[in-house]
């Protein structure tokens, strides 16, 4: 790239800190709910400090010297891989709160008087839940990935009858998808199912977060069967709160690792920029340094307001163009770090840059036995570990996860009727056909 490509970089990721750094900051000095607050512990101020103490140094100097940056990127790489590790624990304890509030929606009809439910059911009789389910799912425009879509959001609601061995099948069935297709693909997919399944690791951060784990615990420690209304009531107000309290700190998570981004791209674009460039664009310092003093103004980020979206068009634009070159040693460097920002500056703020590059097998019929193999025998442990309620959900989620569920209307209807209608739990079939009727009106 050119000294100009590599200045709308510097421009881009110059102004996306400042305004990230102003929400970074916002979150952690200016909250005013104690309860948010509590969660932000050592970690995360000593992460803030971190980046602090890399940012300072970089602003220090008005041309910083080669040292001073490849020091800096070291820094910024290792800081990026803690932080990234971090986030998989808070996505551990997602898939567990979206698991969990699919089997307590499951309950909340338990209580209710027999005769309610029994009203409810004369009032939605199942061939008109079945119209408007057929009707949501064809939808206006009539599109089939769009219709396959919904039928696979409408599956994940539905109560399960498979057993463990027809789930495998499924799930087997979908994985012939990837022969021949590169094996981070299917990795990809495995990934989702694992997320689905609740199968990951616990990672080494559990018992730092107490008002988060908390309430997972509790959950885990009731016998579902034997749970009074105001257990339930209890469980549902803690794993509520839980779900506001967890997007609290995957925000605060999200938006150091776009900091992190946007000042290791600064780096790596001043490596190939003349000495004579500074390392960030000359309106967002005044904005940068506010924040890092802990006065941010807001009268200094006006000039930048409405910059980001006209220089991101053309980020994109010459980002596109980037293709590896006929290789000398200083081309394959440049190539490595302009990929390297390219990633950094894209939408997706966790992805992988050590290594950048990644030699991907082909899928083949044995690959894929063999990844089974593992996966199946992760599932077969939780499953073995879980009440019937969070089995049943797990099963409803990985479902929901299956590109190629159902090969055709029919099969779809079904299995509603047999899985949704056919469902002997009246207050698990109730509650079911409300969240679906939800759904389906949401769209209307």
């Amino acid at each position: 790239m050119n000294r100009d490509e590599f200045l709308i970089c510097r421009e881009y990721a110059s102004i996306d800190l400042a305004f990230t750094m102003y929400g970074l900051y916002s979150m952690l000095f200016e909250e005013d709910d104690e309860e948010i607050t509590a969660l932000y512990g050592a970690p995360e101020k000593g992460y803030y400090e971190w980046f602090l103490r890399v940012l300072k140094k970089l602003l220090s100097q008005e041309k910083p010297d080669t040292d001073t940056i490849l020091e800096a990127e070291a820094e910024l790489r290792e800081l990026r891989r803690e932080n990234k590790e971090r986030m998989e624990f808070f996505t551990t304890l997602t898939d567990r709160l979206v698991v969990y509030e699919h089997v307590l929606n499951r309950c909340e009809l338990r209580y209710a008087p027999q005769e309610k439910l029994d009203a409810f059911l004369k009032s939605n009789p199942d061939d008109e839940i079945m119209i408007q389910i057929n009707l949501y799912v064809a939808g206006k425009d009539k599109d089939p990935k769009t219709a396959m879509r919904r039928i696979q959001s409408l599956a994940g609601e539905i109560p399960t009858q498979l057993t463990r061995q027809k789930l495998f099948e499924l799930i087997d069935r979908t994985m012939t998808l990837y022969l021949d297709s590169d094996e981070t693909s299917l990795d990809e997919y495995l990934y989702m199912l694992r997320m689905a399944g609740m199968v990951f690791p616990t990672g080494s951060y559990i018992g730092e977060y107490p008002l988060l784990e908390k309430p997972l615990r509790d959950f885990e420690d009731t016998d579902l069967k034997e749970m009074d209304e105001d257990r339930y009531n209890l469980l549902r107000d803690e794993i509520f709160e839980l779900s506001g309290k967890l997007t609290f700190i995957i925000d605060y998570y999200n938006d150091l690792q776009r900091c992190t981004n946007d000042l290791l791209a600064l780096c790596l674009s001043k490596k190939w920029l003349p000495s004579d460039d500074g390392v960030f664009l000359e309106p967002a310092v005044n904005a940068i340094k506010t924040c890092v003093d802990g006065e941010p103004d807001e009268s200094v980020f006006v000039p930048l307001e409405g910059r980001i979206e006209n220089v991101s068009v053309k980020l994109n634009a010459q980002m596109a163009k980037v293709v590896a070159p006929d290789m000398n040693a200083e081309e394959e460097e440049e190539y490595l770090d302009v990929a390297t920002i390219a990633r950094l500056l894209s939408n997706s703020i966790y992805a992988d840059i050590d290594p950048l590059f990644v030699e991907s097998k082909t899928v083949t019929k044995e690959l894929i036995r063999e990844k089974e193999k593992v996966f199946f025998a992760e599932l077969e442990e939780v499953i073995k570990s879980v009440q019937k309620p969070v089995k049943k959900a797990i099963f409803a989620k990985i479902i929901e996860n299956l590109p190629v569920m159902f090969t055709s209307a029919e099969e779809f209807t079904e299995y509603v009727r047999l899985n949704l209608f056919g469902c002997r739990d009246l207050s698990e079939r109730c509650a079911s056909i409300a969240i679906i009727k939800q759904i389906c009106l949401e769209e209307e």
